[in-house]
């Protein structure tokens, strides 16, 4: 890109809760708009799905961003064991990235960017008293929402579409001829392990009443249209938002499923993302 800014990817750790998180810095050569931190999904890493939250990374970058991406305790590259680190961990997780990013990068209050369940980490550093820039949320389930027989039902659809088209593809055929095609993950996934269960001790869902106690400067809400979660999600923290003063805007893409596994569904995504954080004020 012309006149883009060079940045520096590094990898950084540090420690908390007796563990080790891991992840990578994106540091532009020159201090530009506040610090983006990415939060990933249930099951993700800090890759995201198709590599969303790299390109994205890279992109927030060349606009002087610096961008911090950790996995969580308990995912990818992060000490821990996946069954030990439930949503409320995540938060604690998230909260201490923000504290790493203020005393090592960035004094100001970050951008929170996150995917899928990363979005729920990003409303529940605000209930926790975060102060921030603002928030992505990109497909974020309704905060801390109970897996009822309705979600689970609309989710299991949604997964069945999305493996309906993937049927259609040439690629997915010389998967299945040459034994890529990971049956052991469709089973859990339409089986209902792909749907985040609460364990104790975890929030309460967002209810009508919900008020959280950081600052934040605006919410940029963006769901496919062949998202499962999306409707009854966007109506809830249009209201939350709404409801604190802080606004929200909302884009939705046509087709996308809940991880935008498509180049052109993907791209859509980290452009108005870049272009709605390009419009606020500095």
């Amino acid at each position: 890109m012309c006149g883009a800014v060079t940045a520096e990817e590094r990898y950084v750790e540090f420690g908390f809760g007796g563990l080790t998180m891991r992840g990578v810095l994106h540091m532009p050569a020159s201090r530009g708009p506040a610090p983006v931190i990415m939060l990933s999904g249930w099951g993700g890493t800090r890759y995201g799905p198709n590599g969303i939250l790299v390109e994205a990374a890279r992109v927030l970058a060349e606009d002087g961003r610096a961008v911090a991406r950790f996995d969580f305790r308990g995912r990818g590259d992060s000490d821990g064991a996946v069954s030990e680190h439930d949503l409320k961990c995540h938060i604690e997780d998230a909260l201490a990235m923000a504290d790493w990013v203020r005393d090592h990068v960035d004094e100001r209050p970050p951008v929170l960017l996150g995917i899928c369940s990363g979005g729920e980490v990003a409303v529940g550093a605000l209930f926790s008293g975060l102060d921030v820039d603002s928030v992505c949320l990109w497909s974020a389930p309704v905060f801390a929402a109970e897996p009822t027989a309705a979600r689970r039902s609309r989710k299991r659809l949604g997964y069945l579409l999305d493996y309906g088209r993937k049927a259609l593809r040439p690629e997915t055929w010389r998967k299945l001829l040459s034994g890529r095609v990971r049956f052991d993950i469709i089973r859990r996934v339409l089986g209902g392990a792909g749907v985040h269960e609460k364990s104790e001790g975890e929030p309460e869902e967002l209810g009508r009443s919900a008020v959280f106690t950081g600052r934040c400067g605006g919410a940029l809400l963006v769901y496919g249209t062949a998202d499962p979660v999306a409707q009854e999600a966007a109506i809830a923290y249009e209201s939350l938002y709404g409801g604190a003063g802080c606004g929200s805007s909302l884009h939705v893409v046509e087709g996308a499923n809940h991880g935008f596994y498509g180049l052109h569904w993907k791209t859509e995504v980290i452009r108005v993302t870049r272009e709605w954080l390009a419009g606020r004020p500095p």
